[in-house]
């Protein structure tokens, strides 16, 4: 597969941190400060916290965690963009310390034709899996692959057809770092050590089949 047909459409980047107390009042003043830089057109009150959304993007403040969804454009831009929320937040609520980072990127590969993906999950990644599979009976849409590996930080990698779309190989990158910390000076370095690792050693993987 020619790995530069393999493009990063979303991101998923979270903090957890010891529980809050989050009052709705403080919610509304964060989503004040942030829709003056941030085009969020909807404000959703939750049991733990709340939800700013648009249409394409969201971003979550609960008692134990902030996390935002990114459709990525500009890698640099929605980058940015995480980093001055998770600051905003660290701010305003005085966040002492963090319990984890995580960070999950969302990409595709569009292949030949329909059906593509499969076959080059069966065939070309799996060998001869697919006169095995043929013992579950019929109906099988395809078959993925989950790898997990201990690096800086645990890396889960899953590459499968988008099944919406079997012309389409799903891959997703989700790196999380379980190590408690005090401050967000290494959250730029994890985020782009992930879209490297996608772009680097994952794409040098997928460059090895079809």
């Amino acid at each position: 597969m020619n790995p530069e047909l393999l493009t990063c459409r979303r991101m998923t980047a979270g903090l957890v941190y010891p529980p809050l107390a989050l009052e709705p009042v403080m919610v509304n003043r964060l989503y004040a400060i942030i829709t003056e830089r941030y085009p969020y057109q909807s404000l959703t009150h939750l049991p733990d916290g709340a939800r700013m959304a648009n249409p394409q993007n969201d971003f979550f403040i609960q008692v134990t965690r902030v996390q935002v969804n990114e459709e990525i454009v500009h890698w640099q831009t929605a980058k940015e963009k995480s980093l001055d929320l998770f600051s905003t937040v660290e701010e305003h609520l005085e966040i002492p310390q963090f319990l984890t980072f995580g960070v999950k990127l969302t990409a595709f590969a569009a292949l030949d034709g329909p059906g593509e993906a499969v076959a080059l999950v069966e065939e070309s990644m799996l060998g001869g899996l697919s006169d095995a599979l043929d013992t579950l009976g019929d109906g099988r849409q395809g078959t993925g692959i989950r790898i997990v590996l201990h690096r800086e930080g645990v890396h889960e990698l899953k590459i499968e057809p988008f099944f919406n779309d079997t012309s389409q190989l799903y891959v997703e990158l989700d790196v999380q770092h379980p190590t408690p910390f005090s401050s967000l000076d290494k959250i730029e370095l994890w985020m782009d050590s992930a879209y490297n690792y996608l772009f680097g050693e994952v794409a040098a993987f997928l460059a090895k089949f079809g």
